[in-house]
């Protein structure tokens, strides 16, 4: 594809389309603009090519060359022309409405429905139509919004405009390859009778057959099917337009293949596991299961790779394991792989920094990797499964993200992470974006339930199981695990893992909530010696020292690191999937079997060492009620463990990778499978009909936006003590850096904090502010300020 217009428009150069970037002098045209939107909208139909047939529009590609065609022409009016040369501080219309006034002049030989959905993407590429439904009010002409905008197009201007369709749209479709996607250029209307028919009546036909669309879709929602023409034709519009305005060029194009994979990580094909070498084969939805260090991962990309797909979403619960899957993916797919998640900008800039950027120029970079992930750039992308709910929850956009979803792969890994209203609302979208949109999905994990296993499988239809051979898992014996009595913070149990420290080994402590890890590691301080390194990880540290923290302990304890020495890590929940470690021993709070058993995988990972004691604690604190709901679960889990542990007579349970599953098997059962199933299958029935079955194209629910940001994300707050700093940050070149200063916290711990006079409420740029005491080594300390009952949580 020429990156060069072949054919320019005689007499529209003085039109403007964006003011000249910061830095530069140039402005962009209208006609450069409208060029490379076009140039994006071919490269993506060229990534899709039998989205037609998907959508049932067979002149999508048609429709949608014309859409992105026309969408910007209304900014010929004078005033906005004024605006973007800084002649005018504001201008009170809307240019895309205006450019509704040209939709008649390419609509010969549409059907009333395709001219609708086309006006609409038009009328919508900005606003939603609830904000500009105002132009639909008939008023004296003298006020009338309409008549002020068409006053403002000179004839001339109209006429160049009309010469552009006449004299270059045949070269346009030709040069970008679009011919053979259906695209063909209109009959236009004889000039003086196009001219003729540019009037307020135009305009507000066509925003009066969408509202019209849209108060028949209130009182009875069509199929999801029906909608899909309008979700492609608004979706990849404001794909196209806003990836050409961003300027970055040509799209990567997706190279996933099973030798560029094989050949990055160098993996013979021969030298694959039985899993791998069927995930390379397999078509369609999959679920993969295997323990942790047998190479889920590479069977996954091997996976994507024989789906032929545009896309490939890798979702994954954490933050520091979708940071630690970009370096990954990256060495994998240089240049292919964007991140997404609440930090990641922060997460780019420090990974610049490291690389010796000058922080200036680090924050440029890291803004601009951020902003590709957003939107439909990188064939390979990172993100937490709530960004894929985005979409359901009708965010503004959400027709974009629905297009970008469709006929992708999508990897799951770990989604036992989830509890099941959570669970629910991801199942039930997962069967969305399959059942309408062509998405196929690959479910991995070390452990999931049979509940879970039933509900994918019934979601997904048909599902190829992929497991891990019977012979590797016989292989698999890694671990001896104890039942031992008491709680894990008593001092005498805090003082076998010292003892196993002292002895060399490397032990893992993980505990139920932050205040217990804190109160571990507070122990331990006081009784390690010196020279025994001592680590502590949960949720509530700033960014920065989180990832200083993951940085050093990965140094110390991943895979093969350079040497094994004693030391002790103390952790929350955040250590069950976040982070590739190893260490010798493993000392635990009570907790359901599957997050047992991913706090076990951290152990002993490649299997070298032959058996690694695990001590699994009996006792149920009264907070880990909260934490674990139903506590029966836990409860249960125990009941199992106890009835194998007792059958060793105390020699301690020999994990056997191939029974584990009969072991989840069998804590789902009784009151505990009743209540799970009931969780989730009313949140995925609410979901569906409240969510998914309502769910239309060119307006989006901002009532939904502040629920989906309570239920989904944590907010922020800035540390007293880190003010200063973070106000110097701010009014430096690195100004970037100051969110890494921050520390995340549930909205209900926030609420409480507020209540208590804890909290300063920040403004629209600056954080909330809490006066509670931090330090790098222990986090946020809760336990100074408030009582105990507040301040259990798991993260």
């Amino acid at each position: 594809m020429s990156s060069g217009i072949p054919c320019k428009p005689q007499r529209l150069a003085h039109l403007w389309a964006k003011s000249p970037r910061p830095g530069s002098d140039s402005p962009q045209t209208l006609v450069e603009h409208t060029w490379e939107a076009l140039e994006r909208l071919s490269e993506l139909a060229h990534q899709r090519p039998d989205l037609p047939t998907l959508s049932g529009q067979p002149r999508l590609w048609h429709l949608l060359f014309w859409a992105v065609f026309l969408h910007d022409w209304g900014k010929a009016a004078q005033g906005f022309q004024r605006l973007l040369r800084g002649e005018k501080r504001s201008w009170s219309f809307r240019h895309e409405v205006l450019s509704l006034v040209f939709v008649d002049w390419i609509s010969a030989g549409l059907s009333s429905k395709e001219a609708t959905f086309l006006a609409a993407a038009i009328a919508t590429h900005h606003k939603d139509f609830d904000e500009i439904e105002g132009y639909l009010d008939e008023q004296d002409p003298e006020f009338d919004p309409l008549m002020a905008m068409l006053g403002e197009l000179s004839r001339e201007d109209l006429v160049a405009l009309y010469g552009w369709i006449e004299t270059c749209a045949e070269q346009w479709i030709d040069a970008l390859d679009m011919r053979s996607l259906g695209v063909t250029c209109p009959i236009l209307p004889p000039l003086e009778q196009a001219l003729k028919g540019l009037n307020p009546q135009a305009v507000r036909r066509h925003l009066q057959r969408l509202e019209r669309c849209l108060c028949e879709w209130e009182d009875e929602s069509p199929s999801a099917e029906v909608l899909r023409p309008g979700v492609f034709l608004r979706g990849l519009l404001l794909q196209s337009d806003h990836l050409a305005s961003a300027g970055w060029g040509t799209l990567p194009q997706p190279h996933l293949s099973a030798g560029a994979i094989l050949q990055s990580l160098a993996l013979p094909y021969r030298g694959l596991y039985a899993h791998q070498r069927l995930a390379a084969r397999t078509l369609g939805h999959a679920i993969l299961l295997a323990p942790t260090g047998t190479g889920k991962t590479e069977a996954a990309l091997l996976w994507a790779a024989n789906q032929r797909v545009p896309r490939l979403f890798y979702t994954l619960p954490y933050q520091a394991s979708m940071n630690a899957m970009f370096d990954r993916l990256t060495r994998i797919f240089p240049g292919q792989v964007g991140i997404l998640h609440g930090r990641s900008t922060m997460a780019q800039f420090q990974r610049l920094m490291e690389q010796s950027y000058a922080p200036e120029e680090a924050a440029r970079l890291a803004r601009l990797f951020h902003n590709r992930s957003g939107l439909a750039y990188y064939p390979v992308r990172i993100f937490s499964p709530y960004q894929m709910l985005k979409a359901a929850f009708q965010l503004k956009g959400h027709e974009a993200l629905i297009s970008d979803f469709t006929e992708a792969a999508f990897v799951f890994d770990e989604i036992h992470a989830y509890e099941p209203a959570r669970l629910a609302m991801i199942v039930a979208t997962m069967g969305f974006l399959k059942r309408v949109y062509g998405a196929r999905f690959l479910v991995m994990s070390a452990t999931l339930p049979a509940p879970i296993r039933g509900v994918l499988e019934d979601t997904l239809e048909r599902v190829t199981p992929i497991h891990a051979s019977q012979r590797l898992l016989a292989r698999l014996r890694r671990h001896r695990l104890f039942l031992a009595e008491g709680d894990l913070l008593d001092e005498e149990n805090l003082k076998r893992a010292l003892s196993e420290a002292r002895q060399g080994r490397r032990v893992l402590i993980v505990c139920n909530t932050v205040r217990r890890a804190q109160q571990a590691w507070s122990w331990m301080r006081d009784h390690l010696l010196s020279e025994i390194p001592l680590f502590l990880l949960h949720g509530r540290f700033t960014g920065r020292d989180r990832a200083r923290k993951e940085r050093e302990m990965l140094r110390a304890v991943g895979l093969n690191p350079a040497e094994s020495r004693p030391l002790v890590v103390v952790a929350t929940q955040v250590v069950e999937v976040s982070l590739n470690l190893d260490l010798d021993v493993l000392f635990s709070d009570p907790a359901p079997l599957e997050a047992l058993l991913q706090r076990i995988g951290r152990i002993n990972r490649l299997g070298k060492r032959g058996l690694s004691p695990v001590y699994v604690f009996l006792n149920i604190d009264k907070v880990f009620h909260r934490i674990y709901s139903p506590i029966e679960q836990v409860n249960r889990t125990l009941e199992v463990l106890e009835e194998r542990f007792n059958a060793s007579h105390g020699k301690g349970v020999v994990l056997d990778e191939r029974f584990l599953p009969q072991w989840l098997d069998a804590v789902y059962t009784g009151e505990v499978l009743a209540l799970w199933h009931n969780t989730f299958e009313n949140a995925r029935t609410d979901f569906e009909r409240s969510f998914l079955k309502v769910l239309q194209p060119f307006r989006s629910n901002q009532a939904l936006s502040e629920q989906f940001h309570r239920l989904f994300d944590s907010t922020e707050v800035l540390p007293e003590s880190l003010y200063d700093e973070y106000l110097q940050l701010q009014d430096s070149e690195r100004a970037l850096e100051a969110d890494s200063l921050l520390v995340p916290l549930s909205w209900g711990l926030r609420a409480m904090l507020a209540q208590r006079g804890f909290l300063r409420a920040g403004g629209r740029d600056f954080p909330d502010v809490v006066s509670i005491p931090y330090d790098d080594e222990r986090g946020l300390n809760l336990d100074t300020s408030l009582d105990p009952q507040f301040l259990e949580a798991p993260d």
